[in-house]
């Protein structure tokens, strides 16, 4: 009789063994697939993890205006903000609030200043408003480019040399151009979800080597 129980009572502790597991990890709000993915994590010591909407909230905000040679902050700071007034995203709600909070640039009505809104698309991956003679524009850096390109200028060095820093940190940078001047960038950052400086902590004291190389880069308005 115990020769002919025993590989069925050994198949029958696997299969309790991973339930049991599966049971411990959804009290950590953890949710395995199978008892074989449990298994699975006890090998783990490397975790990559997608940053837009894991690690961080999705929503970007402004933090930081960076000007080009011969521009004044408040001057990029005027267009960022005259560029964002119609913009909902909370990218664009963002820099508004910005240019108010550091330079007093109270939000003003586009419509009672006879402005038009250029909506972002997808084929231009830029937005902003015309207003009297003036095109102001905000989005990424190659966009932004050929449209002071096509007017007859060019982005200055130190505005893309800061772009790339910005990337490089893992923000998301955005250019200002008004017309054919480029007035600088905007450097727009991930707001990282509430506990996960914790949660990364405790997973550091299990051994679990946390990485933040990006695997790619894109940019949007």
């Amino acid at each position: 009789m115990l020769v002919c129980l025993a590989p069925t009572t050994i198949g029958a502790l696997l299969s309790a063994i991973g339930i049991a597991g599966m049971s411990r990890l959804s009290q950590a709000n953890v949710v395995a697939m199978s008892g074989r993915a449990v298994e699975a994590a006890g090998d783990v010591d490397v975790l990559l993890l997608d940053k837009t909407g894991t690690i961080t909230l999705g929503n970007r905000q402004a933090t930081e205006f960076i000007v080009a040679e011969g521009v004044t902050i408040e001057d990029l700071a005027d267009a960022a903000q005259l560029a964002s007034l119609a913009d909902e995203t909370p990218e664009g709600r963002s820099i508004v609030v910005l240019a108010k909070r550091q330079y007093n640039l109270r939000g003003r009505n586009i419509k009672e200043m006879g402005a038009k809104f250029v909506p972002f698309s997808a084929q231009t991956r830029m937005s902003g408003v015309d207003i009297d003679n003036r095109q102001i524009r905000k989005g990424a850096v190659d966009a932004i480019e050929q449209f002071v390109k096509n007017t007859g200028g060019s982005i200055p060095d130190k505005v893309r040399l800061a772009s790339e820093r910005i990337a490089k940190d893992g923000g998301t940078p955005l250019v200002v151009a008004d017309g054919a001047k480029a007035l600088g960038a905007i450097h727009l950052k991930d707001i990282v979800k509430g506990g996960i400086r914790e949660r990364f902590g405790d997973l550091r004291r299990m051994g679990i080597k946390l990485t933040n190389t990006p695997v790619c880069k894109w940019n949007s308005s």
